[in-house]
């Protein structure tokens, strides 16, 4: 038998590596758009902020040969014909399959797709965007740099970027950055922390509107308000669209059975992957690693043995590189919000009919474990989370494990 990957990222490395375990010896290969063993995209920003680029490598740049993988690198995937079973590439290539993992990631969004062909503007989603963006730091001596969009990614490269010891503007459309995975008074509370404990210039109800370019080079923007500011550099993170299309003819995801089959011989994961959620049951992409690691898992225990069932997926956020105070963020914000707030820390959770529907905690990590737990497994929270958010020390699962009243910490 013969499989094949599309996408080398997490999902399809974890996948490979488990067929591996799972005693699969047949023939694998995996293709990939890009020149790279299999990498972490969680890690690719610490390499941007300074950490050398071996550190992306997760599973070690030998990978392909110890797991016994043929590597079809560079290549991007443009066609799967379920008809006769091949994948085909960009540059001609055909591979043909008997069981085929799709994984093949998700891109940024640019709401100007032109923008990108301007010297000194990038995405920030790949291990490719990380090295061209290094690169152009170094080359250019670059100073300042504007990040456009304040979700999650954007944060993410703001911070980067600020450690690395470049003046960041980030412009963001709406009231407060991260505003996907909070509700309005905690994005807000993390707006203001990361403005000011992490030295950001924050724009917001700002989107960019036009480019200065000179000669191919990106050289200033032009906010809609009508600021200008002068840069070299622009990121948007506007977005990330999957990868679907080659497999289903969209962008909108593939869906799947909870033995992550989209048709008989075909699975898909990660990005791409449209599954239930563990908690609400509603479908969606939920697109972070953890999914990613378990459905890989549970497809490879599938193809191999028959047997495997994905229990659904979690919506789970956590902000904590070059900060020192974690935004962490998990569920629905719907029903009543219990809320506790200290200086610097900010905690609330969401209870339907008493348990929780969703949380943020700001600030530190120390009771987020134990208040997860209590999400996932349903445990009626109603008449203790006050104390369980208001616990600075970190004891509540252990006093709640005992039967015993946890203190509230001042």
């Amino acid at each position: 038998m013969k499989v094949v990957t599309v996408g080398t990222g997490m999902a399809s490395a974890d996948f490979v590596q488990q067929l591996r375990t799972e005693g699969f010896d047949g023939e694998i290969v995996m293709i990939s758009d890009e020149p790279y063993a299999p990498y972490s995209p969680c890690v690719i920003p610490f390499y941007l902020a300074g950490d050398p680029l071996e550190s992306v490598f997760w599973k070690g740049q030998d990978f392909y040969q110890r797991q016994q993988i043929t590597p079809l690198l560079e290549h991007r995937v443009v066609e799967v014909d379920r008809e006769q079973r091949l994948v085909r590439t960009e540059q001609g290539a055909s591979e043909s399959y008997d069981r085929l993992f799709y994984a093949a990631g998700s891109r940024s969004w640019c709401p100007q797709p032109d923008w990108l062909q301007t010297e000194g503007v990038f995405g920030f989603k790949t291990l490719t965007d990380m090295v061209a963006i290094d690169r152009y730091i170094r080359q250019q001596r670059i100073e300042r740099a504007v990040v456009f969009g304040g979700g999650f990614i954007g944060v993410d490269a703001a911070l980067a970027l600020h450690h690395r010891g470049i003046e960041v503007t980030i412009v963001h459309r709406n009231n407060r950055l991260l505003s996907q995975m909070t509700d309005v008074e905690g994005g807000q509370f993390a707006t203001e922390r990361l403005a000011n404990k992490a030295g950001l210039d924050v724009r917001l109800h700002a989107t960019v509107d036009s480019l200065t370019i000179d000669a191919g080079q990106l050289r200033g923007i032009t906010l809609n308000d009508g600021t200008t500011l002068d840069t070299a550099m622009l990121i948007v993170t506007t977005g990330v669209t999957p990868n679907s299309a080659p497999l289903t003819g969209t962008d909108d995801g593939v869906s799947v059975s909870a033995e992550l089959l989209t048709e008989a011989g075909i699975y898909a994961a990660g990005d791409v992957a449209l599954t239930r959620h563990l908690v609400s049951d509603a479908p969606g992409l939920y697109a972070t690693y953890p999914n990613a690691q378990q459905q890989a898992r549970v497809a490879a225990r599938h193809l191999v043995h028959g047997t495997g069932h994905y229990d659904g997926s979690l919506n789970t956020n956590v902000l904590q590189k070059h900060i020192d105070f974690p935004i962490i963020s998990v569920g629905v914000f719907e029903g009543e919000a219990v809320t506790w707030r200290q200086g610097d820390l900010f905690r609330r959770a969401y209870l339907q009919e008493g348990r929780i529907n969703g949380y943020i905690l700001i600030g530190d990590t120390r009771n987020a474990g134990h208040i997860h737990h209590l999400y996932v497994t349903r445990e009626p929270v109603a008449h203790n989370i006050a104390e369980i958010l208001a616990d600075r020390r970190g004891v509540s699962h252990y006093r709640n494990l005992m039967q015993l009243q946890t203190p509230v910490t001042v």
